[in-house]
This record gives structure tokens, C-alpha cells and sequence, in this order.
């Protein structure tokens, strides 16, 4: 990426050839009895040598513009470790997830959702965590999010043992964040169940989280299903959990539901990193400097020795 840091000095370039220009214009000296007077203005050429006395000093004074300018490269960067917010999406894998009245199904739905919103967070490292009646850490915050999202796509059940384990996947969400050193952290859980094969109460998880954590991490949870799809959701823990960590509670009913949770996450947790990426640039207006300097030492002698032949001296 190339960029001029003082990009506006270039536009003062056209103003000084029309200036120049101008003044020439109005000279009066004659060619016999002129004196020497710089680079710039009408001393007396020969038509062999005009582009070394016309053209060589004003490119050399381009070339001093664009010195001025301050030339530079860039390159894109990654944060640093305390820079953005790093982000854990805890998803429920149960056989519940399978349930039609999202299209195509529940896991779909989450899925789907999931995806638009990490493509809406380029600059925050997001990490996946799986969990049935048992959790699994698929992947943890990353800025890789192309493996992320395919991760997303092949996660599916049956490799887990089924059954709804909340708090072990709160518990493996908050493990996951445990070596960050943003001052914001984030946990997205996902549930369409109750508890039914966690080891720990997972109010106590959330608790112990907030002991661990503070203020640094934020759990928001969703509750996804309708109440006539024939599974029960139990809201009343999840909430409790979200209000526990900072976070609040989401209640999920259709599709779109689903994808504005994410949209209000969004909001919320609002990425502390410019959308455009972190950028380094160096100088490299030394070579233009030197160029300029030149080319306009250049142009001085051939006018003088110009004026020299031309009798300006005598």
C-alpha cells in the first residue's frame, strides 16, 4: 500500500508552474545584458541544451514536492494481544438442534448466523466451542477466520455424546479466554435445551466465572426455539447467566431472530480496531530528496554554462 502522508503539498506544485510561467511571461531582461538568475526564470539557452535548463530543474523540484510529501509504504498488521476483542461462540450440537421449525433446522439456522457474523468482525480474534453432554474446543480465538468458518460449516452432531451440558460449554468458552489479555472479552452461548448431563450447576459455572473474570468478560446467551416446538428451553437459567457475566439474554423464535442477536452483539461489543485493518508505513522520501536535489544542481550548472556561452557574462 502506497500513500503520501502530506499529500495536499503536491497541489502546491501547479501553483508554482503557473507562477513561474506567469512571471517569465512578464520579463523584461534582454538577452545581451541579462543576469544570471537561477534555474527558473528566463536565462538565455541554446536550443541543444534547452532540456537540461528547463526540463532537468523542474523535475528535480517535482521531485522535491514529493519528498515533501513524505512517500511511504505500508503493510497490514495483525493487533497486538491486548488490542480488540477476542470472542468465543459456544454452540449447542444436541440432537434438539436438529428441530425444523427453523429453515432448514435449528443447527443451520445458528450456523448461518454465526458466519455473517464473524465475516462482520475481520479485525477480532473468534473462537468455536462445541457442546452436547460434553464440551470440545474446535478452535480457539483466532484472526484465522477462513479455517474458523470452515470449521462452522462441518460442525454437526454425532461425534459428541448427546445431551445439553451448559455450563461445561460455559466452562470451556471462559477456558478459551483465559490467556487473553484484551480488555474486552466475549462469550456467545447458544442452548435450545436444559441441563441435563452437566457435571456442575450451571449457574455456579457462571459464577465462577465472574469470580475469575470481573468485568473483562461479557456472556451473552441465546434461547433458540419456538414454545410449540415440542422442546423445552430453559430461558430462566440463561438469563441468569447473561446477567450473572455482564451479558443479557436473547430470545431466538425464527430465522431472523437469530441473525439480529448477532447484529446487536455487533453493536454492543463494538470492535475497537478500524474495519480498514492496522497499518505500519515507513518513509521513503530520502531517494526523492537526493533526486531532487540533484536533477536541480544539474539544471543550475547547464543554465550557467549556458549563460557562460551565450555571452550573459560579458
Amino acid at each position: 500500500m502506497i500513500r503520501f502522508a502530506l499529500w495536499q503539498v503536491l497541489l502546491l506544485y501547479p501553483v508554482v508552474l503557473i507562477v513561474a510561467a506567469f512571471l517569465r511571461k512578464h520579463s523584461t531582461h534582454t538577452e545581451r545584458g541579462a543576469v544570471f538568475t537561477g534555474p527558473f526564470m528566463g536565462t538565455p539557452t541554446v536550443a541543444s541544451g534547452r532540456f537540461f535548463t528547463e526540463f532537468v530543474p523542474w523535475t528535480g523540484l517535482l521531485l522535491l514536492f514529493i519528498a515533501l510529501a513524505r512517500p511511504q509504504t505500508g503493510f497490514e498488521r495483525l493487533p497486538d494481544a491486548g488490542e480488540g476483542v477476542d470472542i468465543v461462540i459456544a454452540l449447542d450440537v444436541s440432537t434438539s438442534m436438529l428441530a425444523e421449525d427453523y429453515n432448514p433446522n435449528r443447527l443451520e439456522a445458528a450456523k448461518d448466523a454465526a458466519e455473517e457474523f464473524i465475516d462482520n468482525r475481520p479485525n477480532d480474534r473468534i473462537g468455536l466451542v462445541l457442546y452436547a453432554a460434553e464440551p470440545i474446543t474446535i478452535c480457539p480465538p483466532t484472526f484465522d477466520h477462513s479455517t474458523l468458518l470452515r470449521f462452522i460449516s462441518n460442525a454437526d452432531l454425532g461425534f459428541l455424546t448427546d445431551g445439553t451440558a451448559i455450563g461445561s460449554g460455559l466452562a470451556s468458552a471462559a477456558r478459551g479466554l483465559g490467556s487473553s489479555s484484551t480488555d474486552r472479552r466475549v462469550i456467545v452461548l447458544l442452548s435450545d435445551g436444559v441441563e441435563t448431563a452437566g457435571v456442575v450447576d450451571p449457574i455456579t459455572v457462571a459464577q465462577a466465572v465472574n469470580i475469575l473474570h470481573g468485568d473483562s468478560i461479557a456472556v451473552y446467551t441465546v434461547a433458540i426455539g419456538r414454545a410449540d416446538s415440542g422442546y423445552e428451553v430453559d430461558r430462566e437459567t440463561l438469563s441468569a447467566i447473561a446477567e450473572i457475566n455482564n451479558g443479557r439474554l436473547f430470545n431466538v423464535y425464527n430465522k431472523d431472530d437469530l441473525e439480529s442477536v448477532y447484529a446487536s452483539i455487533d453493536s454492543l461489543e463494538a470492535s475497537t480496531l478500524p474495519e480498514r485493518g492496522l497499518f505500519v508505513y515507513r518513509d521513503h522520501y530520502l531517494g526523492w530528496l537526493i533526486w531532487g536535489l540533484f536533477l536541480l544542481a544539474v539544471g543550475e550548472y547547464s543554465r550557467w554554462k549556458a549563460f557562460r556561452i551565450t555571452g550573459g557574462g560579458q
